[in-house]
């Protein structure tokens, strides 16, 4: 009897698995975080960031105070295993990218893997995505799109993606580097042709521009290639979708 209250009693003071929280953050506006993203912030012991000058900034102007650890791809290997062990160690943690939703070209995939092999809670914290304000914002048929992403891979890698998709009725959502911004509208033009665009220069940010046009008349504003910091790029497809099935059934 006495042996099974102690192991009852070893039982009961170990410390509650902790949960690994992936909170959304604003894509700019930093009003932009969610009431429960607020409240997961307050609670957590721990923010995993790519970021933690931009978080700091998002944290500090809504007056949070917890600890920050960098979480990028050049640790994320490192960085892994301890987390899990604050998780197990009964810690809450949090991560987040420097923008929007984490694991979206973030290493957040590896930690969160990690943890749903172990056992461990994972809980998403919905916030702002910058795909779906585009997509939202662009004016086309975004019912249905392909997202791209960042163009990485290289400029050939990236030109043969673009001729697999030259007979794509979907619009195409990429978010390239500004830096590479003018090299991207080149690229498209030279593949896909002098289609229509929409192009978002720093969204919900107090000086955000949104310009509409064709990817020739994108390239003649000098402007756009030197002020801006996050672009997202939405580009027309053929408008022709595909049907199954004969004409006449």
């Amino acid at each position: 009897m006495r042996k099974e209250q102690s192991q009852e009693k070893r039982a009961s003071s170990r410390p509650p698995i902790g949960t690994l929280f992936l909170v959304g953050v604003p894509i700019g506006h930093p009003d932009d975080l969610t009431i429960r993203a607020l409240a997961t912030l307050r609670r957590v012991d721990l923010v995993a960031t790519k970021n933690p000058l931009a978080t700091q900034a998002l944290l500090s102007h809504h007056g949070i105070h917890v600890p920050l650890t960098t979480y990028d791809r050049d640790n994320a290997t490192e960085k892994t295993p301890i987390l899990l062990d604050r998780l197990r160690r009964g810690q809450h943690l949090a991560l987040v990218s420097d923008c929007g939703m984490p694991a979206l070209y973030d290493p957040g995939r590896l930690l969160i893997t990690a943890a749903a092999k172990a056992g461990l809670t994972v809980e998403v914290i919905p916030g702002p995505s910058i795909v779906a304000a585009a997509a939202t914002l662009c004016g086309m048929d975004a019912n249905a799109f392909v997202f791209e992403g960042r163009c990485a891979g290289g400029t050939h890698n990236f030109s043969r993606r673009l001729q697999s998709l030259q007979q794509e009725s979907r619009p195409l959502i990429l978010l390239p580097s500004v830096h590479a911004l003018r090299h991207i509208l080149t690229i498209l033009l030279t593949t896909l042709g002098n289609r229509k665009a929409v192009l978002g220069l720093d969204l919900t940010q107090p000086g955000q521009q949104v310009l509409r046009g064709r990817v020739k008349a994108l390239l003649t504003k000098e402007a756009i290639f030197n002020n801006a910091s996050v672009a997202v790029l939405v580009v027309e497809g053929t408008g022709r979708r595909r049907t199954l099935g004969r004409k006449n059934d």
